[in-house]
């Protein structure tokens, strides 16, 4: 079973998985493209979205086959499908087991190979394990922190939950080391404020943060940062995806922005910017894992996010239309394989390699023909053997026991005669005691005449 999934299942998902990140490779760059050709006209929910089909790309094996994909540009060579002979031919099914053991008699022709599978192995056990006990450590440390009980800033928290129309119920914490507002968790969600925000800050200010994290859970962005983390942890060795997973995050915090806006007055998108850079400010090293949706540091992003709050606006079709056909569009040119198009040089390919492969089986078939007439002669020898073994069994037990009976009646024959001795010498020894008996009273019968003579 190990060497089955060694030297089959594992190369094939390795193989799938190097395509698989050069593929994406491409798509990120064409997202970072359109976003640039498109930045004054991509909407944050839009530009978001463009990551969201990166996601798709990476999580789903197969896609159908297009002229228009732009990943004809990659010299790939995709295995056309062999054109099958209209001759109908039988194969024994000794005959299809025989090839596979041919096929893997062969000495491996590259152990470079071998070795690059066995890196990316251990790169995967590293990177997975690293972010289990990074994950574990802080869901630890969170879960020693104390609940808030403020009611000026528990007031606050259920009208914004009130506003966002979210019935669950997401406690609030305090956060320890983590200074910025954060929300952690995707089974049991809750949200972590910094005990100086809790202190310092004013109800608008309070009230930004709450519309910013419970957007955040409101789209479910943790679950898709999970799912992300889960997809470098598989393409570790790619940093296109670690930077594509960078502005992935970036984007996620300006739409959430966006979403949190709409739910604020215009007059209070300055004071909501403000808020923004407050916390920034406040920003700690504190590593942050894929379970926490928090602010970002990042200052040119952070630039980004308050000219987007200045303009910001909610009502213009036209930006809703431009993002549609922009994620449409990417979507069919990016989620569609190259299709394979076959040349004459490649049928009179594919040709040979059908040929290769019928004399191949013949030979087999052959081979096995010859194997098989091996293996019935020696199982013809064997079960003549066989026999002959019985019928000398057979003998030896027939023998064995006529021996039993006539030592049997031998017995029988010796006891007979034994017994009939023993009745003749009981007769002899009564007769002589009769005849002595007799003798005497005849001599007392003599003693007796002449006595009376």
């Amino acid at each position: 079973m190990f060497y089955t999934l060694w030297h089959t299942y594992l190369p094939s998902i390795f193989d799938w998985v190097i395509e698989t990140s050069i593929l994406a490779s491409v798509l990120v760059v064409f997202i970072l493209c359109i976003k640039f050709l498109l930045k004054n006209w991509l909407t944050p929910q839009w530009k978001y979205a463009l990551w969201l089909i990166l996601v798709v790309r990476l999580v789903l094996p197969w896609f159908p086959e297009s002229s228009f994909s732009i990943y004809s540009i990659l010299p790939i060579k995709h295995e056309q499908a062999p054109i099958v002979s209209q001759e109908i031919t039988t194969t024994a099914p000794e005959v299809i087991e025989a090839i596979p053991r041919v096929i893997e008699d062969l000495p491996a022709e590259n152990n470079v190979y071998t070795i690059f599978l066995f890196i990316w192995i251990l790169g995967i056990a590293i990177t997975g394990i690293f972010i289990i006990l990074i994950n574990r450590r802080l869901y630890q440390y969170i879960s020693k922190q104390p609940l808030i009980t403020e009611k000026r800033v528990l007031n606050i928290y259920r009208n914004c939950k009130k506003d966002m129309s979210i019935k669950k119920d997401i406690p609030l914490h305090y956060s320890g080391k983590i200074s910025s507002p954060t929300l952690f968790g995707i089974g049991k969600p809750r949200i972590l404020l910094d005990e100086k925000h809790v202190k310092h800050l004013d109800d608008n200010q309070l009230k930004y943060i709450f519309y910013h994290e419970l957007s955040h859970y409101k789209r479910k962005d943790i679950n898709i940062n999970l799912l992300m983390n889960c997809l470098l942890v598989i393409h570790w060795f790619n940093p296109v995806l670690w930077y594509a997973n960078r502005a992935l995050r970036e984007d996620q915090e300006m739409a959430c922005d966006s979403l949190a806006l709409t739910f604020i007055n215009q007059k209070e998108r300055v004071a909501y910017g403000h808020t923004i850079i407050t916390l920034v400010e406040q920003y700690s090293t504190y590593y942050q894992p894929s379970t926490l949706a928090h602010f970002s540091k990042n200052k040119i992003k952070l630039k980004r996010r308050i000219l987007m709050i200045k303009k910001f606006n909610t009502k213009s079709k036209l930006l809703t239309a431009v993002g549609f056909i922009a994620i449409l569009g990417v979507s069919a040119f990016s989620l569609v394989d190259v299709k394979a198009e076959t040349t004459e040089a490649q049928k009179q390919e594919i040709a040979d390699r059908m040929k290769k492969e019928e004399l191949a089986k013949q030979n087999a078939t052959d081979n096995v023909t010859d194997t098989e007439a091996d293996k019935q002669m020696a199982a013809a020898y064997e079960e003549k053997k066989r026999q002959m073994a019985e019928e000398n069994a057979a003998n030896k037990a027939a023998e064995s026991d006529l021996d039993r009976k006539m030592a049997a009646a031998t017995e029988e024959k010796k006891k007979q005669m034994a017994e009939e001795n023993a009745a003749n010498k009981a007769a002899e020894s009564d007769l002589d005691r009769k005849m002595a008996a007799a003798t005497e009273e005849k001599k007392k019968q003599m003693a007796q005449e002449n006595a009376k003579k």
